[in-house]
């Protein structure tokens, strides 16, 4: 008997229409008005199926089934809950050619082993490509027409405003929609801010003070430096937005005058752009690790000068931003010495112990080769598509290009989970050994060698005016 497998993506967009409770009667029906037996049932929730970088784990693994010869024919609702790109129905077509594959949904069968079958498959991959290109593109430009207009376009309220709802009417009916109202608590605290560091105050100080009073963002979390910055420097909050680089008076109220804003631009600089990668490049070894041994509190990597004339130092400090209250202040260099010299002389045995068990970064390498197999499935049935002339080489190189970046960033991955096995990390077994090898180790391999055996690090106070390193202060926790 066939063994059939049944695939249901559910749209979060279209919920309430096509979960799953809509979707798989009919698809069973179907399975058994043709004699087939229901294998499983693979159900993507919430997962889109056109936006690029989304993994549908379910899709991947059902693949993976019909190539280990568990499933022999796939059903769903709608030929657009399976697929929405070209380069699904080339992994399809690639399965499907190699192992006789069915590929159903409600109305009936599509036949893959001939060029007309093929045809109406792509034809139909097309159109839903399309389809969804155009919703992305029409979404796009309502976000710009909202831009433009000063509108508010949605997501999370900010800092300072709250939403209000309202109901908006065109041709299609009701629509409830949603605008920015000064949130009067909030924009004293913002106007404060500001003021203050017109008046010289240090963002770093208001930080402070902000994580002192327990000031907290919309999400429920202290603020960071960083986030109290790009908010003085936010258009936002002098009754603005930015559209196609430029400001565009905003339809809510400003907190400061449009004449504070830009001086709080000159002292702070334009807003750092998301995505340019202009943060530092992480420099301590034990930050997440390291925990204080009077509050509990994790402590935050930190930059200090012992004196005016001195060189900021690199320093682990217990900061109230995170729960702390100042408890501990240590200097990073000879804690990091101090615990790699103890994780050295415990690896031996440690490694030896690890061996005897198998590593947990195995399962996550199973679904990347998996992707990776799906990924080579869909080179392949592009072969097939351009043999048939469904598509032209212009079309072919395009989709090619994009599959093998796709490959090249799964080949990475898989290089990177498998260095993450223990055993295969540091091979030494003595060690000077160790320590060779953990020289060539950049800072987040070693960090990663540290995960593999160390729970957590506890930072001890030590008694007054003791200025040398104790190493009785420093309590480490290693993973049983």
């Amino acid at each position: 008997m066939v063994q059939a497998a049944i695939y249901i993506r559910i749209s979060k967009l279209k919920r309430e229409l096509l979960d799953a409770q809509r979707q798989q009667p009919p698809c069973e029906a179907f399975a058994k008005a043709q004699g087939w037996d229901v294998a499983e049932v693979y159900v993507d929730d919430g997962r889109s199926a056109w936006k690029r970088g989304v993994r549908r784990d379910n899709f991947e693994r059902m693949l993976s089934d019909v190539r280990a010869g568990k499933i022999q024919a796939v059903i769903s609702w709608q030929m657009d809950r399976l697929l929405r790109r070209v380069e699904d129905a080339s992994a399809i077509l690639a399965i499907a050619k190699q192992y006789g594959t069915i590929i159903a949904n409600v109305d009936g069968t599509l036949d893959l082993g001939s060029a007309s079958g093929r045809k109406k498959f792509y034809d139909l991959a097309v159109a839903a490509e399309y389809a969804s290109d155009l919703s992305s593109e029409r979404l796009k430009l309502k976000h710009s027409e909202l831009k433009l207009e000063g509108k508010f376009s949605g997501g999370v309220r900010p800092y300072g405003y709250d939403l209000e709802e309202y109901v908006y009417t065109d041709h299609t009916g009701r629509h409830i929609k949603y605008h920015l109202v000064l949130n009067a608590e909030e924009a004293a605290v913002i106007e404060a801010a500001a003021k203050a560091v017109l008046e010289g105050r240090s963002v770093t100080s208001i930080t402070k003070e902000w994580a002192a009073g327990n000031v907290r963002s919309t999400r429920g979390r202290l603020f960071l430096y960083t986030d109290v910055k790009e908010l003085l420097q936010s258009p936002r909050i002098a009754g603005f937005r930015s559209a196609d680089g430029k400001l565009v008076k905003a339809e809510w109220q400003p907190i400061i005058t449009q004449e504070m804003h830009e001086e709080l631009r000159e002292i702070l600089g334009p807003p750092r752009q998301r995505g340019s990668n202009q943060g530092t490049a992480r420099s301590y070894l034990l930050t997440g690790f390291v925990v204080c041994g009077v509050c509990g509190k994790p402590l935050r990597s930190h930059r200090s000068k012992s004196n005016k004339n001195s060189e900021p130092q690199r320093r682990y400090l217990c900061d109230p931003r995170d729960g702390g209250h100042y408890c501990v202040k240590r200097l990073a260099e000879p804690v990091e010495e101090h615990v790699v010299r103890e994780l050295l002389g415990e690896l031996p045995q440690k490694l030896l112990e690890a061996t005897q068990r198998a590593p947990e970064h195995w399962e996550s390498l199973g679904r990347l080769l998996t992707a990776r197999q799906a990924a080579e499935d869909r080179l392949r049935g592009l072969e097939d598509l351009l043999a048939d002339g469904l598509l032209d080489r212009t079309g072919y190189a395009r989709q090619r290009r994009r599959l093998k970046v796709r490959l090249d960033e799964l080949e990475e991955q898989i290089a990177h989970v498998r260095a993450q096995a223990p055993r295969r990390r540091l091979k030494g077994a003595y060690f000077w050994e160790l320590e060779a090898e953990w020289q060539q180790l950049s800072l987040d391999e070693q960090r990663a060698v540290l995960a593999d055996h160390i729970e957590r690090v506890i930072i001890k106070p030590t008694g007054p005016g003791l200025k040398r390193f104790d190493p009785t202060a420093v309590e480490i926790h290693w993973k049983s």
